[in-house]
C-alpha cells in the first residue's frame, strides 16, 4: 500500500534551487562513483585519508570497502537516476533525509578514523586529507537539509518523468 495525499505532489524543480539540483542531480552523483572506485581499486590510499596514515590497509579487510563503495554507488544511482525520473518534492525529501542519516553515519566514522572528537575538533592540525573529507560531505549534507526544509507554497505538480506507457 502506498501513502496517499488529496493533494497531487509538489514540483521539486519547481521548489529546489537549481543550484542545489545541479550540484545533487551531477556534481554529487560523480563524486560519489570517484569514491567508489577509489575504495575498490585504491583501498589503502582511501584508509590512509581516512585515518592520516595511522592505520594501515589490511587486505583481508577489503570487503569492508566494497560495502563502502557499493553504498556510494547507491547513492549516485539515486541521484543520477531516481531524483532525474521523479519530479515530486515528497520524494526528493524523504531520499535526502535517507542520505543524511548515511551523511551523519559517514561523518561518524571519519571522526573515528582520525582518533575521535578530541582529535578531530583540532581544526588547526587538520591535514589535507581532513579537509578533503570534510568539504566531500559537510556542504552536501547541508544541501540536503536545505531540500528537507524547501517550502511547497506556490509550486506545481510534481510529474513523473518516466513514460507513462511503461506502467
Amino acid at each position: 500500500m502506498t501513502p496517499t495525499s488529496p493533494n497531487p505532489p509538489a514540483s521539486a524543480t519547481a521548489t529546489i534551487p537549481l543550484l542545489y539540483r545541479i550540484i545533487l542531480l551531477y556534481i554529487e552523483p560523480l563524486s560519489a562513483i570517484n569514491g567508489a572506485l577509489m575504495v575498490f581499486f585504491q583501498p589503502a590510499k582511501y584508509a590512509a585519508m581516512m585515518t592520516r596514515a595511522t592505520v594501515p590497509y589490511d587486505a583481508p579487510s577489503q570487503y569492508l570497502y566494497t560495502q563502502i563503495g557499493s553504498g556510494w554507488l547507491h547513492f549516485a544511482f539515486i541521484e543520477a537516476v531516481i531524483l532525474r525520473l521523479y519530479d515530486d518534492l515528497r520524494l526528493w525529501k524523504l531520499l535526502c533525509a535517507g542520505m543524511l542519516l548515511s551523511d551523519a553515519g559517514y561523518s561518524w566514522s571519519v571522526i573515528q578514523g582520525v582518533g575521535g572528537w578530541s582529535q578531530w575538533i583540532k581544526i588547526g592540525e587538520w591535514e589535507a586529507s581532513d579537509w578533503t573529507l570534510f568539504l566531500a560531505t559537510v556542504p552536501l549534507a547541508v544541501i540536503r537539509v536545505l531540500v528537507l526544509l524547501q517550502s511547497t507554497a506556490g509550486t506545481r505538480e510534481g510529474k513523473v518523468k518516466v513514460d507513462e506507457k511503461r506502467k
